[in-house]
């Protein structure tokens, strides 16, 4: 990290240093920023004729700086960037025009140092197991270890009739034949097995600022979904959620006594991961019986403190694989105070780029394109601006919903209908009567009742997921927020067993033709299309070398590809419809990611489809993606799984993201001449 210099701007995102170089309007304008794909690197961002050029600065093994791009600079080494940065002021240094005026960094604004600071942070284990129980004769199989840094590995792990535990670790020939053995394994355990595997689970989510009290001695009608809003019959009190997640923030409790309450309310339940930073935790709870489907489980915290340093502010996140379907939980505390709304979104975005979960095959995407469903709750403390007490007329000055519908944060994102009292500010001990006014070391603040908890969902395009509860209580009083709950019916992909013979079944293919990406930027790059997928070995790489430049307010990119085909690990329809892509353009010379976005393959169930993707990058819009799809797959008919109002979601889907006359694909060679395709085998 360089001492401070004008220049520098640290980790800014790419858009931002596009956006400080447009206003700037003068060539030779320039900065530099953290890299956002190699850790350690920097990227030169230069204005020269209403673009933006990015270059690379990479360290070598002796921590010497230089400048690289794909035009090829000249190499020249450098101890510190101040020095670089003088020496590129000369012309004809290789760039696109000598460095010239520097773009200051602006100032960011810090929350109140006055409030109270709590120090705990405890990590979890890491836990990359594909879990199974499976009995077979005299033993049981307990564990499937699939290692993903060698992708033809795989460790057995059984039960021996003395009870004894032994490990086998096995190296196939590829992929395919190592997902061949595990499915002939998961074949077995189902012909033995009388549980079926579940197309559907319940999942609670819980939010609570504790104000730093104890809980009260009876907290159930929260995990029981009562209170205000939209809540659930008491019919379901003693029905227990497949999973329980809850966040806390402002919690003085240790971890074990605050895990060994919230067990007493949730049935018997194992613990599936625990993450805490500050007084900032999350807790995720099971039931027993799924303790073999859960896997890959991860945690991570950041924090949003004063200077971005400490984790009195920030958030914290678990994530896991449940069978084949990914689940990502983030519980956040952003800044406090009525006019820190910028702050808060700048909270967002920090929290986006900076919370490692999920695959990590992934990095290149943030958290929000990682995960079949991403969950983000907690208290969110955005305000009301508008003086009343009327619910209806401030929840039309909700901060939080006037942000999202100016796309500033929580693009994409779904919240039920709020239909419960502002959960912020209440007097202690009472739900009757909210405190208009607190006393802070910089003076006196003033607020007004505010829906600051808040649970906010994002989710792969068509899948299953119904909120069947959203609201708060009424009769748990000890802090000055009420305890938000929300409950969730999800679909969810079993671990996979095809029907056929992995070794003679008839081999499909995803082809996607006439592919289109249109990019906001201003940046003057080449660029590549990544495809990545659990049902590829590999990252597939489409490089594409035609670019146009239409000269509107902003340069706007075109990337062709007339036909392009993905080839699956297994080709039975039944794994594929459950399936989904995630695409990400990048730029040849930075290697950073430019926007992303998700396909369903569910969506090319029937014929070829067109398609067209929003792209985002760090929660911004940042362009679309266009073409068409096309799913070939062995033969066999999927089972069909009843998700009550799914066939109208897919209905909407069709109707809102796909042209309305499919057309034939067209006809041409495999491959255009204007591409070249290539496989890169990944490593985690």
């Amino acid at each position: 990290m360089p001492s401070y210099q004008p220049w520098y701007h640290g980790n800014i995102t790419r858009s931002k240093a596009e956006d400080l170089l447009s206003k700037a309007a003068r060539d030779g304008s320039f900065l530099i920023r953290d890299s956002e794909s190699i850790q350690g690197a920097y990227a030169l961002c230069v204005l020269y004729q209403n673009c933006v050029y990015t270059y690379r600065i990479l360290p070598n093994e002796d921590k010497k700086l230089s400048v690289q791009a794909s035009e090829g600079v000249p190499i020249r080494f450098f101890d510190l960037l101040p020095e670089l940065v003088d020496a590129y002021y000369s012309p004809n240094m290789g760039l696109v025009t000598h460095l010239q005026y520097s773009v200051q960094r602006e100032e960011e604004v810090d929350e109140d140092p006055g409030q109270n600071l709590h120090s705990i942070c405890n990590n979890i284990k890491q836990n990359e197991c594909l879990s199974y129980k499976m009995y077979c004769g005299c033993f049981s199989v307990l564990q499937l270890v699939k290692s993903q840094k060698m992708h033809t590995k795989l460790v057995i792990v059984v039960e021996t009739e003395k009870e004894k535990v032994l490990r086998k670790e096995f190296v196939f020939d590829d992929t395919k034949k190592r997902e061949g053995f595990c499915q002939l394994l998961q074949q077995m355990k189902n012909k033995h097995s009388e549980k079926p595997e579940p197309d559907m689970i319940t999942v609670f989510v819980g939010t609570w600022n504790m104000g730093n009290a104890g809980p009260p001695h009876n907290i159930s009608s929260w995990f029981q979904c009562k209170g205000q809003g939209k809540t659930q019959d008491d019919t379901t009190d003693h029905i227990p959620h497949d999973f329980y997640v809850i966040g806390t923030q402002e919690d003085p409790l240790g971890e074990r006594e605050w895990a060994d309450t919230v067990k007493n309310y949730t049935f018997p339940n194992m613990q599936v991961a625990m993450h805490t930073l500050w007084n900032i935790r999350i807790v995720v709870l099971a039931k027993p019986e799924h303790e073999n489907r859960i896997s890959h489980i991860f945690s991570d915290s950041v924090k949003t403190g004063i200077a971005n340093t400490l984790g009195n502010k920030g958030a914290v996140g678990v994530s896991f694989m449940f069978n084949g379907t990914s689940f990502g939980f983030v519980n956040s505390h952003l800044t406090s105070g009525s006019e820190k709304k910028l702050r808060r979104n700048q909270n967002y975005t920090t929290i986006l780029r900076f919370l490692n979960l999920g695959d990590k095959k992934l990095n290149p995407f943030d958290i929000t394109h990682r995960f079949t469903h991403l969950f983000w709750l907690g208290d969110l403390n955005y305000r009301v601006e508008f003086p009343s007490t009327q619910y209806q007329e401030l929840l039309s000055k909700d901060q939080l919903n006037m942000e999202r519908n100016d796309g500033k944060v929580f693009l994409h994102f779904d919240e039920e209908e709020i239909t419960f009292a502002p959960t912020y500010r209440f007097e202690r001990y009472t739900r009757d009567k909210y405190a208009y006014t607190k006393a802070k070391a910089t003076g006196t603040k003033y607020n007004l009742p505010s829906w600051c908890d808040r649970v906010l969902r994002k989710s792969y395009p068509l899948v299953h997921v119904v909120c069947q509860a959203y609201g708060c209580t009424n009769d748990i009083m000890t802090s000055d927020h009420s305890p938000v709950f929300a409950s969730f019916e999800i679909g969810v992909a079993s671990q996979f067993v095809s029907k056929q013979d992995p070794n003679s079944a008839p081999q499909g293919g995803i082809q996607i033709m006439n592919c289109k990406a249109t990019l906001l930027t201003k940046s003057k790059t080449k660029f590549f299309i990544e495809y990545h997928s659990s049902f590829l070995e590999s990252i597939c790489i489409l490089l594409v070398f035609k670019v146009e430049l239409l000269w509107r307010q902003v340069i706007i990119h075109s990337l062709f590809c007339l036909f392009f085909k993905l080839t699956p690990i297994i080709s039975d329809p039944e794994y594929l419809l459950d399936q989904h892509i995630v695409i990400c353009v990048k730029s040849t010379d930075c290697d950073e990611s430019y926007g992303e976005g998700c396909i369903a393959l569910r969506a090319a169930q029937f014929c070829y489809t067109e398609f067209q993707v929003t792209l985002t990058h760090h929660g911004e819009k940042t362009g679309t993606l266009t073409g068409g799809i096309q799913l070939h797959t062995s033969e066999g008919k999927p089972t069909e799984k009843l998700y009550g109002e799914f066939g109208n979601q897919l209905r909407t889907y069709f109707t809102n993201c796909f042209l309305p006359q499919p057309r034939p694909p067209p006809q041409g060679p495999p491959l255009s001449p204007r591409i070249h395709v290539c496989n890169l085998q990944t490593s985690r």
